[in-house]
Formats: structure tokens, C-alpha cells, sequence
């Protein structure tokens, strides 16, 4: 393991907080994978798993993240919640709104959300979030995986051809670079903040400030699930994270799906 550069980011947090205590790699094939296997063996609450590359980092549904080194945000979460196994997936809408106020302080008035786990600078995608349920032997919560991946010194020419229509990051959409550690330390005070409001009170209790970076609400959209196909006009997120859409005079609540906006990079 090589010297951890994150050592400022997690000082003086408390143990069993969210990023106490980071595990710091050159290289992994996926900080998730590392993370599952540290969970595993018994790693606490709070503790986290960041790489400065990924080889075969992924994202929702299985999807290949383009993981570069040396200039980006690569973390997974181990955090143990009492919760329901289904109320897992809401730990990624918080992580959401923790994520984007943490952009906030290096990319103000252009940060959003794109429902479920998208974060935008200035409409196109610089992040995602992905949050994984582990369940015991009992099929009871055992711990969440919570993976964070953030384009933040990413230059505009090492953007991918065929995704520099959609993909940004920090330092393309502002024109600077950002202290990664630091920024790391605001997402995890913030995040440790928004999780532990949401035990207390539920995602209801962060669900405002959610829906204040919707890039979504208003907008006329198509959700694609498996063979299901729906398109409306969305109307902002329940209390439970589904998404609400107005379709054909009625509101249908979404709880997953692939979501394209209309004209979204013209």
C-alpha cells in the first residue's frame, strides 16, 4: 500500500464517522470489489476504500467506469446501517446530496442530480454513486457498499471520444483544478451528516435538499426498465426515492430504470 495522501481528510473524524479511516491503493480493479472483501472480514462502519486507478472499475448495473489515474475521485463506503434490506438503495439518493454540496464548494451554481445516482456540472455527467446491499446468512442488512466515483482534474482532451458530449469533470466545466483531498473531506463530513440525519428522520429529511439539485423536475423524459418503456413530464421524487412522473393525467412512480431527457445535450 502506498503512502496515503488522505491521512489529512480523515484526521480528527472520529471513530465509526464516515471516512475515519481510509484505505488507500495506487491501483485496485475496483474499489467495491476491495471494499466487499474488507466488509467481509469485519471492517467497521465509516471505513473507506479509495484508488488512485481503477482497472476494472464499474458503476450502476455493471457498467464499465472510466477509471484514469491520478486525477479523479475513486471511493467505496462500508457502512452498517439498521435498516431494511429494501431501504438500502435510498443510502444513494443521500449520498447524492451530500455529493453535490461537497461539488459546491469547487464547482458552485452547476452542480445537479440526475435521478437515481448521476451528478452533473453544467448538464453533463461527472460522477456516479452506486450503493450495494450485502445481506448475512439470516438475509438481514450486514452492510452497504457505497461507491462514489468523481471526475474531478480530468482534462477535457482525456475525456473519452465518444463520451465528450455527455462527461465532464471539475476541471473542464470551471477551467481549475481541485484539491482532491480536500474536496474528499468535505464529501465525507458532509456525507457522515446527511446519513446520520437520515437514521433519525428518514430520506424525508433530506429529500428537499434533493430535489433543490433535480436536474429532472420539469422536464419531459423516458424511462427505459428491462422491456418497459414509459415517457412524461417529472414531478420530483417521492418519499420513498421513487421518481414521479406525469404521464397520461396520472403520477407513476418509478423505482428504476434508465432515464434519457429530452434535448438533454443539445
Amino acid at each position: 500500500m502506498a503512502d496515503n495522501p488522505y491521512r489529512t481528510a480523515e484526521a480528527g473524524r472520529p471513530s465509526g464517522t464516515i471516512g475515519w479511516l481510509v484505505h488507500y491503493f495506487e491501483e485496485l480493479e475496483s474499489t467495491q470489489q476491495t471494499a466487499a472483501a474488507m466488509a467481509a472480514r469485519g471492517a467497521a462502519h465509516g471505513e473507506v476504500v479509495v484508488a488512485e486507478q481503477q482497472t476494472a472499475g464499474r458503476g450502476r448495473m455493471g457498467r464499465r467506469w472510466h477509471s484514469p489515474p491520478g486525477v479523479n475521485f475513486y471511493g467505496t463506503f462500508i457502512l452498517r446501517p439498521e435498516l431494511p434490506v429494501a431501504e438500502a438503495a435510498l443510502l444513494s439518493l443521500v449520498a447524492g446530496v451530500a455529493v453535490a454540496e461537497a461539488m459546491e464548494t469547487v464547482a458552485p451554481r452547476i452542480v445537479a442530480l440526475k435521478w437515481p445516482n448521476d451528478v452533473w456540472l453544467g448538464g453533463r455527467k461527472a460522477g456516479g454513486i452506486i450503493a450495494e446491499a450485502v445481506t448475512d446468512s439470516q438475509h438481514r442488512l450486514a452492510c452497504v457498499l457505497l461507491g462514489i466515483g468523481l471526475n474531478l482534474n480530468l482534462a477535457p482532451e482525456h475525456i473519452p471520444v465518444e463520451l465528450r458530449d455527455r462527461a465532464t469533470s471539475v476541471m473542464a466545466a470551471t477551467g481549475r483544478p481541485c484539491d482532491r483531498v480536500e474536496l474528499a473531506g468535505e464529501l465525507f463530513s458532509r456525507l457522515n451528516s446527511r446519513y446520520m440525519e437520515t437514521l433519525s428522520g428518514g430520506f424525508a429529511a433530506v429529500r428537499p435538499a434533493w430535489e433543490r439539485y433535480s436536474a429532472l423536475t420539469g422536464r419531459r423524459v423516458t424511462v427505459i426498465d428491462g422491456h418497459s418503456r414509459i415517457a412524461g413530464t417529472v414531478a420530483g421524487i417521492g418519499s420513498d426515492g421513487a421518481l414521479l412522473l406525469e404521464a397520461e393525467g396520472r403520477v407513476v412512480r418509478v423505482l428504476a430504470g434508465d432515464v434519457s431527457i429530452e434535448g438533454a445535450y443539445d
